[in-house]
């Protein structure tokens, strides 16, 4: 007898490694626990997640190739509502693991995701489809069609779960009557290997191709060119303070902001690590002996590596990932950034360093379990699995 069709749904494979970390840990779990499962993935990459983890996959969005803008968009709007509720009734189950789902603290329209997931979760409805919204992110969105997408596809999933309390109540706020758990980012279970040890004073600056929020699209180019200026101000004076210092990244979008910030401080003073999967990202996090990061799910991959972080937070998620973490005081928020003052905190957590490495493998030994217990509650809700004996 054939296993259940699962199918996993997201921004995946589009260079976008914490959106790809939460693929990883989803898919490792269905392997694991329903090894009869016959896996396909929708996604904005297919091409990378079929060879990547030996899945088939099929796009997300559909190209409507020529004409004007608003003929482009209507097409597509209709192709996609019909491709993907075909795929969704081809499966048993659809989970969307993780990432930043409900929300729209980056450039979002419509008719781009939001569309997608309220499509997904009423072919679910129509097709008899379980629809699993797992460990996601929401935030406040201001868009009302969109906002009004988001909480629809919320409301006809059957399971859901939020990776932190913020997320929980703004989808209250916005309408959805949720008693759902709420368990950390998938994201930190995550394997890691073995960390050797780091350079002596070394840091790892994440960038990222910040521009401001959803509703901020008329200044977008403004606020990205500060960012730049601000991130290599930053550097410049870890670098007078002797530290020797990586640029990362954790999306293939901010590789040429990595750049310029590179060229204001000059090149051959700074090193470029651009990781392109999951575990390079992890490997690079865990290489050096603080992390200074903006993308979120940097500041995810240096805590699961319990490497000492400063987050620079666009969104209120890094202020509760931090003080979930039990490190909420090294929080700064990217609008007013005070570069001296954050430099003046890196050096004290490099001073702290030991003490703050072992608070975070402490934290991590405490939400290990209560991931593990959350993963089996949706390999038994979710994918039907029989529960694990034992060894």
């Amino acid at each position: 007898m054939s296993g259940p069709r699962i199918g996993l749904l997201g921004r995946l494979g589009s260079g976008n490694l914490g959106n790809d970390a939460s693929l990883e840990v989803v898919l490792d779990l269905v392997r694991r626990r329903r090894p009869d499962a016959r896996v396909g993935v929708m996604c904005s990459g297919p091409r990378v997640v079929s060879e990547r983890y030996a899945v088939p996959a099929v796009a997300l969005h559909h190209s409507a190739g020529h004409g004007p803008a608003a003929w482009r968009v209507l097409v597509g709007v209709v192709v996609d509502a019909v491709r993907v509720s075909a795929w969704v009734r081809r499966q048993d189950v659809v989970i969307v693991p993780g990432m930043g789902t409900l929300e729209s603290t980056l450039h979002e329209r419509a008719w781009q995701m939001p569309w997608t997931l309220f499509v997904m979760a009423l072919s679910g409805r129509l097709w008899h489809t379980r629809v699993a919204l797992v460990g996601v992110g929401a935030g406040a969105v201001p868009e009302p069609v969109q906002r009004w997408l988001l909480v629809a596809a919320a409301r006809m999933a059957g399971f859901r779960s939020f990776r932190d309390e913020q997320s929980r109540e703004e989808m209250q706020r916005m309408g959805l009557r949720s008693h759902d758990p709420v368990v950390p980012d998938v994201v930190l279970a995550l394997p890691v290997p073995e960390r050797p040890a780091p350079p002596a004073r070394s840091v790892g600056v994440g960038v990222m191709a910040w521009s401001g929020t959803n509703g901020e699209r008329g200044r977008a180019a403004e606020l990205a060119a500060a960012y730049v200026v601000e991130m290599g101000r930053v550097v410049s004076l870890l670098l007078e303070r002797g530290f020797a210092v990586s640029l990362l990244v954790g999306d293939d979008d901010d590789v040429p902001v990595a750049r310029r910030v590179a060229a204001i401080v000059g090149e051959d003073r700074v090193t470029l690590v651009l990781p392109t999967t999951p575990a390079e990202l992890v490997e690079a996090v865990a290489s050096v002996e603080v992390v200074v990061a903006t993308r979120y799910h940097n500041v995810v991959g240096a805590l699961r590596c319990a490497t000492p972080v400063v987050a620079l937070c666009y969104a209120p998620k890094h202020h509760a990932l931090m003080a979930m973490m039990g490190v909420g005081e090294l929080c700064h928020d990217l609008r007013g950034l005070d570069a001296g003052r954050l430099v003046d905190q890196v050096e004290d957590v490099h001073a702290r360093r030991q003490a703050v490495r072992a608070g975070l493998v402490r934290r991590l030994e405490e939400v290990r379990p209560v991931l593990e217990e959350h993963l089996g509650a949706v390999a038994g809700r979710v994918l039907r699995a029989a529960p694990e004996v034992p060894a």
